[in-house]
C-alpha cells in the first residue's frame, strides 16, 4: 500500500500576540511537539479523515465538505492545495497530536501544514515553504477569521522566527532557545473572538494604541538580541513586560493569572500568556536548578505541563513508500 507520513510542530509566541495582528512584530518559536498525518492511498473515492486524539471524523467526495465546522479549516487547506495544481488522490487520512486545541500552541496550523505536506508527498509532488505556508493561511482563515500568518509560518519554517504580518519572516535564529515550560489552563478559546475584541479596543485609543505598539517593537528588539546573547534573565523580564501589556488590553484570565504567579513565586524568571489568552496556555522559562520547582508549582495547577525545547524544525514529509 502506497503512503506517506508527514508532521509539523507545535508552536509558542514568545513575544508580540495581538500586537503583530495590528502592525507590530511578533517572535515565536516551533516546540518539539508534534502532529502527525498519515495519508494511505485508496483506489477511489471518498477522501477519509479521522483523527482519535481529536475526535475528528469526516468521509467527503472530490467536493471536499464534511458536516463538521471544526473540520472546515482542514478541508479549506486541501481545497487551497487543489486550486493550486497540485493533485488530491482519494486517501485515508489518519490525523495523531500531542498538541492540545485551542491551547494557544497553533494546533490548527500544524494540523493544516501536516495534511499538506503528507497528500502532496503521497502524490510524488514536491511543495516548497512558500505554497505550504499559503495554504496553511488558508486553513488559519477559516479557524481564526483575521491571523496574522505568525502560526503558520512558525510551524512552516520552524526554528524562532521574528515575523510581520503582510511581509513574512523577517529573521530566524541560528542557536537554541532553550527549555520553555508550557501549561494549559484548560481553558479553550477562540481566537477569532479575542483578536476582535482587543483590534476594537486599540482603536478606541487610537494614540494610546500607536504609543504600545511603539512599546512592542522595542521590547521585540530587546527580546532578540536576549535571544541572540543567551541572556535568560534578560528574556525573563521581557516577558513578565509583555504579559503585563496583554492583561492591560484585557486578554489575560484569572485562571492563566495564577498560573503565571505560581510558576514566578517558585522560581521562574519570566512567564506570559502565550497566544489569543482568554483561555490556553502560559509560558515560563528559569534556571536549571529552578526548573523542577517550576513544573511542580504548575502541575498542582494545570494537568497539562510540558518542558519543550524551542527550534524544532518545521513541517515535512518524513517517510514514503511508493
Amino acid at each position: 500500500m502506497k503512503y506517506s507520513r508527514a508532521i509539523a510542530p507545535a508552536k509558542v509566541i514568545l513575544f508580540g500576540e495581538h500586537f503583530v495582528v495590528n502592525g507590530s512584530r511578533a517572535i515565536a518559536t516551533a516546540l518539539d511537539l508534534f502532529t502527525s498525518v498519515t495519508a494511505a492511498e485508496k483506489a477511489s473515492w471518498p477522501l477519509e479523515l479521522e483523527s482519535a486524539s481529536l475526535g475528528l471524523k469526516c468521509v467527503t467526495g472530490p467536493e471536499l465538505a464534511c458536516s463538521s465546522r471544526e473540520l472546515e479549516p482542514l478541508l479549506s487547506t486541501i481545497r487551497a492545495l487543489r486550486s493550486r495544481g497540485y493533485d488530491v488522490p482519494p486517501a485515508r487520512l489518519t490525523i495523531e497530536s500531542d498538541i492540545p486545541p485551542s491551547a494557544g500552541l497553533g494546533s490548527s496550523a500544524s494540523v493544516s501544514a501536516a495534511t499538506a505536506a503528507a497528500l502532496t508527498a503521497l502524490a510524488g509532488q514536491d511543495i516548497g515553504p512558500e505554497e505550504l505556508f499559503e495554504v496553511t493561511m488558508e486553513g488559519e482563515r477559516v479557524a481564526h477569521g483575521n491571523p496574522s500568518g505568525v502560526d503558520a509560518a512558525t510551524v512552516v519554517y520552524g526554528g524562532t522566527i521574528v515575523f510581520r504580518r503582510g511581509v513574512g519572516v523577517l529573521d530566524s535564529l541560528d542557536s537554541r532557545v532553550g527549555p520553555i515550560v508550557v501549561a494549559y489552563s484548560g481553558v479553550r478559546r477562540s481566537t477569532g473572538a479575542a483578536v476582535l475584541s482587543v483590534i476594537k479596543s486599540l482603536n478606541a485609543v487610537r494614540e494610546l494604541r500607536d504609543l504600545m505598539i511603539g512599546l512592542v517593537e522595542r521590547l521585540i528588539d530587546a527580546a532578540w538580541e536576549a535571544l541572540r546573547d543567551g541572556s535568560l534573565e534578560t528574556l525573563g523580564n521581557l516577558m513578565n513586560i509583555n504579559h503585563g501589556l496583554l492583561s492591560a488590553i484585557g486578554v489575560s484570565t484569572p485562571e492563566l493569572e495564577e498560573l503565571l504567579y505560581a510558576a514566578r513565586r517558585a522560581g521562574a524568571l519570566g512567564a506570559k500568556l502565550t497566544g489569543a489568552g482568554w483561555g490556553g496556555s502560559v509560558i515560563a522559562v528559569a534556571r536549571p536548578d529552578a526548573m523542577k520547582g517550576v513544573v511542580e508549582a504548575l502541575s498542582s495547577r494545570s494537568s497539562w505541563v510540558r518542558v519543550l525545547e524551542g527550534e524544532a524544525r518545521g513541517a515535512r514529509a518524513i517517510e514514503t513508500n511508493p
